[in-house]
């Protein structure tokens, strides 16, 4: 997941943490690493994007658990403890305002924050120094997709699938040396059918739902994650802007339904 740094530039290298934050009380250690490595690779796109970040942090709030603070930029460890306090008021500040998507500046701090909403979880990326506006879109597009797959996390937790997960009839067949998937869903009483063919059968229902459910989206790749007892699947595409979408389900399930599931998440997630 991670981005090189740009040409010429020394790759920047998160601080290392002997343990990641836990994502909840009741989370196992490798899903809170996939949580801290996804956090880490919006991090990284950041800055591959933007010009002297010199700002950037995520807070991450489940509305049944505490809030969890990651911080690239500054170094915690370089600045005093009164410019800590200084940041830690100014994300407290931000994070109670109300405003999806807004420059900012307090004190010597300035720069952009973007605010993301989930069914179970809120989300805040904070950047700067000032972009242009042209950077600071496409820093708060990244940073939406990442936070609201960073809000999914929380929709399987002890394997209890969200309620708005529509369960597809799925079937595979060899096509060649390749997999055709057929998928049928009922949603609202209507049955929709769609059909793909791809190298693996996750890649095959993945594209069948993505091209079922969002017309001029393109499907990129579904990457399968372990992650201890369960299995984790990531579906990353593009819609009609090529915006990225992301979608992820955790599950010790069918495999397949899991992808199914990570493909309608990355389609539907608002």
């Amino acid at each position: 997941m991670s981005i090189s740094a740009r040409p010429n530039e020394p790759a920047r290298v998160p601080a290392t943490r002997s343990q990641p934050p836990a994502l909840s009380t009741t989370s196992s250690p490798q899903i809170d690493h996939l949580f801290s490595t996804l956090v880490e690779a919006a991090f990284d796109l950041v800055v591959e994007l933007g010009t002297n970040i010199s700002l950037l942090a995520y807070l991450h709030v489940p509305h049944d658990d505490q809030p969890i603070l990651f911080v690239r930029e500054p170094a915690l460890a370089t600045i005093t403890a009164t410019e800590s306090f200084r940041l830690m008021h100014t994300i407290t500040m931000l994070s109670n305002g109300r405003k999806p998507i807004a420059p900012f500046r307090h004190g010597a701090l300035s720069g952009h924050y973007n605010r993301t909403t989930g069914s179970r979880s809120d989300g805040l990326m904070v950047f700067g120094g000032l972009q242009t506006a042209e950077t600071a879109n496409r820093i708060s597009s990244i940073s939406r997709a990442f936070a609201r797959v960073l809000h999914q996390f929380h929709l399987d937790e002890d394997d209890k699938v969200d309620a708005d997960y529509v369960r597809p009839n799925i079937s595979t067949e060899a096509v060649g040396e390749l997999v055709g998937a057929s998928v049928a869903l009922e949603i609202d009483g209507m049955s929709m059918f769609g059909s793909a063919v791809a190298p693996t059968s996750e890649d095959a229902v993945a594209k069948a739902i993505m091209e079922l459910l969002g017309p001029g989206y393109r499907f990129d790749e579904v990457r399968r994650i372990d992650v201890g007892v369960r299995s984790a699947v990531l579906v990353v595409g593009r819609d009609s802007r090529q915006a990225l979408r992301l979608g992820l389900a955790i599950s010790g399930g069918d495999i397949l339904h899991t992808t199914a599931l990570a493909a309608q998440r990355a389609v539907q997630a608002s």
